[in-house]
């Protein structure tokens, strides 16, 4: 349903506003002949001018009636005015607002330490979905998540935190959708509660996973559920029946065990589903279909779907299956399998016990995505080689469907020394990718880890950063899966990361320049 934010008034922020952020769009009444606008920040509450001077910390000018400014702390007053200069100086009244304090930008508890220098990236910003942070390429805080509904940001389960074309923001909270904005904080749409496939009598079964992103067109596209009982063509062992009751059950003699599928859901602005994708659909059409355990049961009843990429230009989509370490490309609208990455299945009975190490390229990737020069890059998690580090691949686009994929490029993602690469958890979920200009790449590498680093063609690692929490109980900040996996609580599952022009646009709200 689409929810209106709230107008804002002439004059931003105003008195007694509450903000999230530090990096500030300073909006206000202008007036003719004025020549250049002077803001005005003190440190501090005040109602009378000598105070106010005494503790002015930070000027700025601008042109027109609005300007961005950057205060220097969260959990902190201040006042502010604007001179206007012209034929004849004026001054506005003074105003007043506070940045909100709490634990998500608190450094003695969340912080991101930066393990290589940002260089040519100063200027840009990185949302961190396990903090509920973005942060200035120094491991500054500028913003975090305000409260959602009822949802403490203390609490909550976030994923996918970034940015729309529409200058605006969304994420997936406790499995539900949302677009707000990052000025106001205002929700400005939000999916359905019931992603209306799942048929799950489970909340948590029938919202959103695993991506969620704005379309250039307005729409809304999300990953969600579906959980249909298939029919089994015969009666599955009895032993087997009754150690999984919960996914089998029984109607006139005809045995049905509970499958998994992932689905990809197109919403337009009022909510309504204008296009979707099935996973039990393909499932039904593909080799795995046939793959039957000895027990009687489909030897496949989830295959993870866990990430989607649309290119709206060429109109395909990839999506990715973990546990099949398989990506399919199709075709959108059409939803033609144009080509499937990963092993086919052919064996019709019995199980290949090493289905998971078969795919020798990428196992349990996270992400993937095509390039700006058409092939296809993965975050591979590597967890079928428990000794291995995650990878980022770089994969040639097949020309034809008979084509097989090649390896391009492949470069191992690096670690601080010290860090505990023993525990796969730390690996096991979690991780993307975004391209930059010049080839290079943005890694999130997920997990309970959630290492961030820009890494270009020539495996130059230009910038990196450690998202880390203060761990009371050994009195040290922890890093590694030894210490995250209770710590850092459900880990990272995606970052992302803007320039400073797309900073400047989530200020104002406005579309992004292209």
């Amino acid at each position: 349903m689409l929810i209106p934010s709230l107008l804002g008034a002439k004059v931003f922020p105003g008195d007694g506003r509450t903000l999230n952020y530090r990096i500030i769009g300073f909006s206000f009444d202008g007036k003719e002949q004025t020549t250049c606008y002077k803001l005005q920040i003190a440190k501090g509450n005040y109602s009378d001018e000598k105070t106010f001077l005494q503790n002015v910390i930070m000027t700025a000018s601008a042109k027109e009636s609005r300007l961005i400014a950057e205060v220097p702390t969260f959990g902190t007053q201040y006042t502010w005015r604007i001179i206007y200069d012209g034929p004849k100086t004026t001054k506005s009244n003074l105003y007043h607002f506070s940045t909100l304090a709490t634990p998500d930008v608190n450094p003695d508890s969340v912080r991101m330490r930066i393990t290589a220098g940002s260089g040519k990236y100063k200027d840009d910003y990185v949302f961190v979905d396990c903090n509920k942070v973005l942060y200035d390429m120094e491991g500054n805080p500028v913003w975090f998540l305000p409260k959602i509904e009822n949802n403490d940001p203390a609490t909550i389960h976030l994923r996918d935190l970034k940015i729309t074309p529409f200058g605006t923001i969304t994420s997936i909270v406790n499995g539900r959708i949302y677009e707000f904005s990052y000025s106001t904080g205002n929700i400005l749409w939000q999916g359905p509660e019931n992603n209306g496939i799942s048929m799950s009598t489970t909340a948590a079964d029938r919202g959103y996973h695993h991506e969620f992103t704005r379309m250039t067109n307005g729409h809304y596209m999300v990953m969600g559920f579906e959980q249909p009982y298939w029919q089994l063509p015969q009666p599955p062992d009895s032993s087997v029946y009754r150690s999984l009751a919960d996914k089998i059950k029984v109607e006139n003699n005809k045995y049905y065990q509970k499958m998994l599928f992932g689905t990809v859901l197109e919403y337009d602005s009022k909510g309504a589903i204008v296009w979707q994708w099935k996973g039990s659909d393909y499932f039904e059409t593909s080799d795995l279909r046939t793959r039957m355990l000895p027990s009687g049961l489909f030897d496949v009843n989830d295959t993870h779907a866990n990430a989607f990429y649309l290119d709206e230009i060429t109109k395909t989509m990839y999506i990715s299956f973990r546990d099949i370490n398989r990506v399919i490309e199709i075709s959108y609208p059409g939803k033609n399998v144009l080509h499937t990455y990963g092993k086919l299945y052919t064996s019709v009975s019995g199980v290949d016990r090493d289905r998971h190490l078969a795919n020798g390229m990428f196992c349990g990737q996270h992400s993937c995505r095509v390039l700006d020069d058409g092939n296809i890059v993965v975050f591979n998690n590597n967890i079928c080689r428990r000794a291995a580090m995650p990878t980022v691949l770089k994969l040639k686009h097949p020309s034809s469907g008979k084509d097989t994929l090649e390896k391009m490029w492949e470069f191992d993602c690096p670690l601080d020394s010290g860090t505990n690469r023993s525990k796969m958890g730390a690996f096991s979920f979690g991780g993307n990718i975004l391209e930059l200009p010049g080839q290079e790449l943005f890694v999130c590498m997920g997990g309970t880890c959630g290492k961030l680093f820009i890494v270009n063609k020539d495996k130059q690692v230009l910038w990196s950063a450690q998202p880390e929490k203060w761990d009371a109980s050994i009195n040290k900040w922890s890093k590694d899966g030894a210490t995250l996996d209770n710590n850092m609580k459900e880990g990272s599952y995606r970052a992302s990361i803007i320039n400073r022009a797309e900073l400047e646009n989530l200020v104002w709200g406005e579309p992004a320049r292209k």
